[in-house]
């Protein structure tokens, strides 16, 4: 009891949401996520944001599991129903590494909202 009090809330949360990846059959963790190979992520969207390029928005959110984080990028898009920072979806697709820290970027991914 006194641990659960003294550790802080990200923490907590975190662990929450690795209990709850680790629930959902066939999917792999972003931590192990291999460049250019096609994957099922589940996760939390931490934050969403409209990126404009060459005149067109696109949508991006940031997507976290607990071992890491990948951005989710839909073109043409401002906003999709249900898509908000704390929402926990199921993304599929094929990530590629970008900018200096290699993070990986899902081009319009398939997914699917969890409750």
């Amino acid at each position: 009891m006194l641990q659960r009090l003294t550790t802080p809330v990200e923490e907590l949360d975190k662990e929450r949401l690795v209990e709850f990846v680790s629930r959902i059959p066939d999917v792999t963790s972003i931590a192990s996520l291999a460049s250019r190979e096609e994957a099922k992520v589940v996760g939390e969207i931490q934050s969403v944001r409209i990126v404009p390029r060459a005149g067109s928005p696109s949508l991006e959110a940031t997507i976290t599991d607990g071992s890491g984080t990948l951005v989710a990028m839909w073109t043409g898009r401002r906003r999709i129903a249900g898509i908000a920072p704390g929402k926990r979806l199921v993304v599929t697709g094929r990530g590629s590494p970008t900018g200096p820290g290699g993070r990986l970027l899902l081009f319009n991914p398939r997914y699917e909202l969890l409750p």
